[in-house]
């Protein structure tokens, strides 16, 4: 039950906290009001104790920009019985109140900001949620400023899978201290920043992490079959671009993008697939072979399990593809 100075901000506001869930009912026709009362008591309520502890002044503004945010939530079905996931819920209770140094000045953006990006990691397939509300909360304490909370969130969203944040990355780092940036990075304390983010830009499958790079460089899988939860109906062909590999699978087309710290497939179109800029780069041109159930790289041998038979190898600049009529997945080795 919710209790302390919160409830007595909404007991003083009732009538209007009342007339804006008469809005929600009319703009969100299936609106929950049971959803509302357990989201408020259960992950809204954190955050206003966290509040009411670091700055109690600001809590009746807060309390009206989060119950806003709330309305749509629930309006949305983010939160409660028919939500998709409790993430919403995992970042009001545990992460919101972590920045909550921040959160107190710039309640909105600090909101928006951690839910969507929550929300956004969670629904990309192949990146890791948890692992990044777990590095989130770990390191809030260092955070002091909007923007360093942006850009750390970008960092660990791409160390958390999402590929497609690394030019980003790389664009908005120096924003950062190079000492946060190494603790970010799983780096060596003493190293230099620079030369790690020039290594980096260079090479997609280098990290200052030993261990996951030299994990990574095994090879990572990515698809499988649609009725086991995959993304592909039927055996997948690729062709190498810039970015990655355009990929075709029946009537579906992706891009698939991948790096050491992981691969995402974004929904594509047949007209990129068939038209899109490609790389004519050939095996042989990168320095891969085959022989039997072999593949060889410059960075050694991989045993395949795969018929050599309609083996195919796509290569772009950096990583080697191996697919086949006989699977529904996409083996990745870096160059």
């Amino acid at each position: 039950m919710i209790s302390g100075p919160f409830a007595q901000v909404l007991a003083a506001g009732r009538s209007q906290f009342n007339a804006r869930v008469v809005e929600a009912r009319r703009r969100y026709p299936a609106f929950d009001v049971q959803a509302l009362t357990d989201f408020l008591q259960n992950s809204v309520a954190p955050v206003m104790q966290a509040v009411t502890a670091h700055m109690p002044d600001r809590l009746a503004v807060i309390t009206l920009t989060a119950y806003d945010i709330a309305l749509d939530l629930v309006g949305q079905a983010l939160t409660g019985a028919n939500a998709r996931s409790k993430i919403v819920d995992r970042v009001w209770q545990d992460l919101l109140p972590a920045y909550i140094h921040i959160l107190v000045n710039s309640p909105t953006e600090v909101f928006a900001l951690l839910t969507n990006a929550a929300l956004n990691i969670e629904k990309t397939s192949g990146a890791r949620v948890e692992q990044w509300l777990g590095e989130m909360k770990n390191i809030a304490p260092q955070i002091t400023n909007l923007p360093a909370l942006h850009a750390t969130g970008q960092v660990l969203a791409w160390r958390a899978g999402m590929t497609h944040f690394r030019d980003g990355v790389m664009a908005i780092a120096d924003t950062l201290s190079s000492a946060l940036l190494l603790q970010l990075l799983d780096a060596d304390p003493g190293s230099d920043w620079q030369q790690i983010k020039k290594q980096t830009q260079q090479d997609p499958w280098w990290c200052p992490d030993s261990k996951l790079r030299n994990a990574t460089e095994q090879g990572i899988t990515v698809g499988q079959f649609t009725g086991f939860g995959g993304a592909f109906p039927a055996p997948p062909e690729l062709r190498a671009c810039e970015y990655g590999f355009w990929v075709k699978s029946a009537d579906r087309y992706f891009l698939l993008m991948a790096d050491v710290y992981g691969a995402v497939l974004h929904p594509s179109s047949k007209d990129e697939f068939e038209h899109g800029s490609v790389l004519p780069s050939s095996a042989a041109t990168v320095g891969v072979s085959w022989q039997g159930n072999t593949l060889q790289t410059r960075r050694g041998k991989h045993p395949l399990n795969l018929p050599a038979k309609e083996l195919l190898l796509t290569c772009n600049l950096h990583t080697v593809a191996v697919s086949s009529p006989y699977t529904y997945g996409i083996s990745l080795y870096p160059l």
